[in-house]
């Protein structure tokens, strides 16, 4: 047995002919001459009087039974004009009838030429009706039925037309004096004419006949191949009920002609289009499956070859003849452009394209590009290439699978819609029920296809959709959905700082016992990428209000956690670095210090001493100027002000600020600045000479831009107290080096800040 997506493409391969058993549209009426005996000339669109003047000149429409014929008016009720009292002509009536007829012949699916034989003319005034009846065969090659109304003034009045359990209703009125509605339908099909409520219409009924000689044309028919395709569909919505089925979750068939957005419709197919979207809409409805027309767009890049007639034509260049595609290296493939059956609009977006969904599996390969560029090859990149492809596709999937496949435009079409279930079921009034089960149902798809490549560390304040998903699942109260979420997803390093309010709200639906865990395992999870999302987690964990089952236990629970993060502090040498370090770890911020002694003065004084212990003990890492002193500035104000650990800090703070306050701060006495620099090379040295020199306060270095350049390096490595500029005046140019006083002034205002410093600190 082959594929799911191998065995649609064999049934649909075998439907050919397009068409159906109805036609209808309207079309551009350029007026005709139309006259009839005893009445003349008729306007149009249709007048009163000359209505009522028809019906004088017209006679009760009988209708047939069996071999008689009979006039009841609780049967038909309207008017008849025969044929031979009728001429219709004008230069515009044989092209337009032409027209109608190429469409009819479309529409019904027939290839060879037809004829129109007008029948009678028909007037349906107010209450004018013909209940259901079948025509009979009225001349030689018939084979169907062609009603042609002209514009006027009337409701009521619909044609509907049976054939095999289906039905078709036909609005023909035409109050545009500009345009002409017609039907046509085969001669077996069963039809009626529903009352007339208002006014009168004016209609033309033609026979239709074959032109040749051939067996009489019927309606297209596909039960076989409609009951095998309803058939493998139910099986595939039942198989799709089980967890272990690997079918796809839709499946693409791209059609033949070309179709661009305006054109795309179901009403608006061609050939054999047509009857594959004709037969699939029954078998799907059967099958309890959606179908959907939509446009399928593919782009491609990659790298070009040259080939060689590359620059073998002078003063000419075309893509085709120089390059050629190679290896693709990015493919995009998304649905769009979405039309349904019943033509009405359709909320869908992008959707992907897997290459598992395409029915057959290998209907894309020989697809011609629709655009193709090439670029040459410029520096350090090769030559390139950028392709586009369009075609048109019936898609389908089970309709209790519609969740599963919006899910596959990914979170920015999931997350909304969720929202709004949630919304919806927060705000009561409908089926309650229903709407938590779809959105549990969506948020279980979500979480099975929750991006999972790895995240750069994220310290910032901004929520994510990790925060928006825990968001809408606290307000489903869908405990079962955080828990998984937290473990798959949060635990592995995937939130931002941003999202830890979320996180906290979530977990409080659950047991004390389990947040801890969970709390415990995104610790774990995310110091390597973002010690600070850890340390806002816990200091806000520490004072966030408890849930339901968890008062007086959040802190006692917290502890584990705590130790987790105290044990990854970067910074000891006897541990080996976490993954990603060089990204998570790339210098400790204070305001983490301040969030982690915040929770853990909270949670643990021992803990506290311990991370105290590791800070002091590793200034390179957690630099007083840097982190320790911001960081004790502003945990000094806080609850946490007398613990032991924070007291510790504060008191190396208040040393290393006395000990620098101590030094001697005197400004310059005259022009000698330090002088010692890295570079040796004679300019450099020249330069040390001048800034040992007490009595210079000015040097000027003539020299090419290269030696200005090094020499102007050089003093700003070495944060010379000298200001530096270029006097362009002459050849060459010179530089202009005038000392000044910037370390002095550097270390004044210094001294100021740790002066304030000091007596905030002492305080």
């Amino acid at each position: 047995m082959g594929s799911l997506a191998t065995e649609l493409a064999d049934i649909l391969s075998t439907v050919r002919r397009p068409g159906d058993f109805f036609a209808s549209g309207r079309i551009e009426l350029l007026t005709p001459r139309l006259e009839v005996d005893g009445v003349g000339p008729i306007a149009l669109p249709l007048l009163p009087m000359q209505a009522e003047q028809l019906v004088a000149a017209a006679e009760r429409a009988p209708y047939g039974r069996g071999t008689d014929t009979l006039v009841d008016i609780q049967v038909r009720r309207t008017w008849q004009i025969a044929a031979e009292k009728v001429r219709i002509g004008g230069k515009h009536w044989a092209p337009m009838l032409d027209a109608i007829l190429g469409r009819v012949a479309e529409g019904l699916g027939i290839a060879d030429p037809i004829a129109a034989e007008l029948y009678k003319l028909l007037v349906y005034d107010q209450g004018s009706f013909f209940v259901s009846h079948r025509d009979t065969e009225k001349a030689p090659g018939m084979f169907g039925t062609l009603v042609l109304a002209f514009p006027s003034n009337s409701t009521g009045g619909e044609l509907a037309v049976k054939h095999k359990g289906r039905e078709v209703r036909f609005d023909l009125r035409s109050e545009d004096p500009s345009e002409a509605a017609f039907a046509a339908f085969y001669a077996d099909c069963i039809h009626e004419v529903l009352p007339v409520t208002s006014g009168c219409r004016l209609t033309l009924v033609f026979n239709l006949l074959r032109k040749g000689r051939g067996p009489l044309p019927n309606p297209p028919s596909y039960e076989s191949e409609q009951a095998a395709a309803a058939k493998l569909l139910r099986s595939w919505g039942s198989s799709k009920q089980s967890a272990d089925d690997d079918a796809p979750e839709k499946l693409i068939y791209p059609l033949e002609h070309a179709y661009t957005p305006a054109e795309l419709g179901f009403d608006k197919l061609k050939g054999a289009d047509a009857a594959v979207a004709s037969m699939l809409v029954a078998a799907a409805t059967h099958a309890g499956c959606d179908l959907h027309l939509a446009l399928l767009s593919i782009e491609e890049s990659g790298s070009a070859e040259y080939t060689e007639n590359y620059g073998s034509r002078r003063g000419r260049w075309s893509e085709e003849d120089e390059f050629e595609a190679g290896e693709v290296d990015d493919r995009h493939a998304v649905l769009s452009e979405w039309r349904r059956p019943d033509g009405k609009p359709s909320v869908l977006g992008g959707l992907p394209i897997k290459e598992e969904e395409l029915s057959p599996p290998d209907a894309l390969e020989d697809m011609e590009p629709d655009e193709q560029h090439f670029h040459e090859a410029t520096g350090n990149e090769g030559a390139t290439f950028e392709r586009t492809y369009s075609r048109a596709a019936l898609v389908l999937w089970p309709q209790a699978r519609i969740l599963a496949v919006l899910n596959q435009a990914g979170l920015q079409a999931t997350l909304p819609l969720l929202g709004d279930l949630s919304e919806r079921w927060a705000a009561g009034g409908e089926d309650r029920q229903s709407l938590w089960r779809q959105a549990h149902e969506l948020a279980g798809y979500m979480l099975s296809t929750w991006p999972t490549t790895d995240w750069y560390p994220r310290d910032d304040e901004k929520p994510t959709e990790v925060a928006r998903l825990l968001t809408i699942l606290t307000r489903l109260e869908d405990t079962a959905h955080i828990d998984t979420f937290m473990t798959a997803v949060v635990a592995g390093g995937g939130c931002h700082k941003g999202d830890n309010d979320a996180i906290l709200g979530a977990l409080n639906l659950l047991s004390a016992d389990r947040a801890a865990v969970l709390i415990e395992r995104v610790v774990a999870g995310t110091t390597a990428k973002s010690l600070g999302a850890c340390g806002d987690l816990l200091a806000r964990a520490a004072k966030f209000p408890p849930g339901k089952s968890q008062a007086g236990s959040r802190l006692a629970q917290l502890r584990t956690a705590t130790a987790v993060l105290i044990e990854a502090l970067p910074g000891d040498p006897s541990h080996a670095p976490p993954p990603h370090q060089w990204r998570g770890l790339a210098g400790v911020q204070s305001g983490f210090l301040v969030d982690l002694f915040t929770a853990v003065g909270s949670i643990d004084p021992v803990l506290a001493d311990r991370a105290a212990d590791h800070v002091l003990a590793l200034p390179g890492t957690y630099g007083l100027d840097a982190v320790l002193i911001p960081a004790v500035r502003q945990l000094i104000g806080a609850a946490t002000r007398n613990t032991a650990a924070v007291e510790r800090l504060r008191a190396a703070c208040v040393d290393y600020l006395r000990s620098r306050s101590a030094e001697p701060l005197e400004a310059p006495r005259d022009w000698s600045r330090a002088s010692t620099l890295a570079c040796r090379c004679a300019d450099c040295m020249e330069l040390s000479r001048f800034l040992a020199d007490p009595a210079r306060k000015t040097w000027i270095f003539r020299a090419a831009e290269r030696a200005r350049s090094h020499v102007e390096g050089t003093i700003r490595n070495a944060r010379c107290d000298v200001d530096a500029s270029t006097d362009r005046r002459g050849r060459p140019y010179s530089l202009v080096c005038t000392k000044n006083q910037a370390n002095y002034d550097r270390r004044l205002k210094q001294r100021r800040e740790d002066l304030a410093d000091l007596a905030l600190l002492e305080a």
